[in-house]
């Protein structure tokens, strides 16, 4: 497997990795498995925080795609 599809691999599998802990995190907030004073701020925080780091992931990973198709890979 050629570098450059690890790379777009990868992005693919954290961003769904990262969108599916958000998802049980707010779920278990929701059902009140999870006690919060404030669900609403939870909630809020958690698909804050996640949306970040599916950006930062994919930007990093699509410079590395980008990089190494230039370079062959």
């Amino acid at each position: 497997m050629k570098k450059s599809t690890r790379a777009l691999l990868g992005l693919v599998l954290l961003d769904l990795i990262v969108v599916a802990g958000a998802w049980w995190m707010i779920d278990r907030t929701q059902s009140g498995a999870w006690n919060s004073n404030d669900p609403a701020g939870s909630i809020t925080m958690v698909t804050t925080t996640a949306g970040m780091l599916v950006g930062v992931i994919s930007v990093v990973l699509l410079f590395a795609f980008v990089t190494h198709r230039r370079a062959g890979n």
